[in-house]
């Protein structure tokens, strides 16, 4: 019973942190928080329902609470476990959109140069974006495979207004660049306009990614300060078993909970202090 006490609670405070992570609120309808997860699953290409992601965070987060109650017997680590088992599905996801969005940002100047190699090639501006739709990078080719389809159209504006539903700067600043060239001033050297942009995000890419590195080495700092405190208590409850009992109470529970929550807090603190500004997004919209 104390062992199905102590899961059952670590599955409720589990729940509530799942909300916290993806900045779900409890005020709102069950439907609108799984509509906030949808959104972050599209983006890490992860092909899942919100609620069968929700039940894979729950399924693990409950599998290693037992496990940690079967190892250790102490309902301490049955909350541990469960708050480490939906972390893990949560991070891998985060992880792949992060990775999408580093590689989409890096194809950005390649498409550029290659669309500015093509218009000085001879090739009309139609042409050189069905190049890129073509054997463009392949994290982009969609995106430009179907502002080339509304292209043929014949409507600039909407295809333009396509490419900035990617909702990402880079993606503005090339719709409003295009449209400057191609409508508003259309007075020819857009060629030379594309390699200077590339230029520009090439250099912007290169300083990110060194900020990212920075940021990579203290998230590794950070975990290996938070793990310290947890691999010594095991070491030690290792070489004497004995020593687990006095956590096995109500106060050594207590002190295990607190303790964990600190450092917790230590680690996300040192998560935050490393983390890269996102620029916004710029307010125009291409009419």
């Amino acid at each position: 019973m104390t062992a199905l006490a102590a899961l059952m609670l670590a599955l409720g405070v589990g729940f509530v942190w799942f909300g916290a992570v993806v900045r779900v609120q409890v005020s709102v309808p069950a439907g609108a928080q799984l509509a906030r997860v949808g959104p972050l699953l599209e983006e890490a290409g992860v092909n899942l329902s919100p609620r069968a992601f929700v039940a894979i965070v729950a399924g693990c987060g409950a599998v290693v609470g037992v496990i940690a109650w079967l190892v250790l017997a102490l309902p301490a680590a049955v909350f541990a476990g469960v708050l480490v088992g939906g972390v893990v599905p949560v991070a891998r996801v985060r992880a792949r959109r992060e990775q999408r969005r580093r590689e989409r940002e890096a194809a950005w100047p390649a498409v550029l140069a290659q669309l500015a190699d093509a218009l000085e090639a001879g090739l009309a501006w139609p042409a050189a974006v069905q190049l890129v739709a073509r054997s463009g990078p392949a994290a982009l080719r969609g995106e430009w495979s179907a502002f080339a389809t509304r292209l043929r159209s014949g409507d600039l504006d909407v295809a333009l207004a396509g490419l900035r539903d990617a909702q990402e700067r880079t993606a503005d600043s090339v719709a409003v660049l295009l449209r400057a060239a191609l409508v508003d001033v259309p007075a020819g050297g857009l060629a030379p306009m594309l390699r200077r942009l590339a230029k520009m995000l090439s250099e912007r890419l290169e300083s990110t990614e060194k900020a990212r590195s920075k940021r990579a080495t203290l998230h590794t700092e950070a975990a290996v300060l938070a793990l310290s405190p947890i691999a010594i208590l095991l070491l030690i409850g290792a070489v004497s078993p004995g020593y687990l009992a006095a956590y096995r109470g109500v106060g050594g529970t207590i002190v295990l909970v607190v303790g964990g929550v600190f450092i917790w807090g230590c680690y996300l603190t040192m998560r935050r202090l490393g983390r890269i500004p996102e620029p916004r997004r710029t307010a125009r919209k291409v009419p």
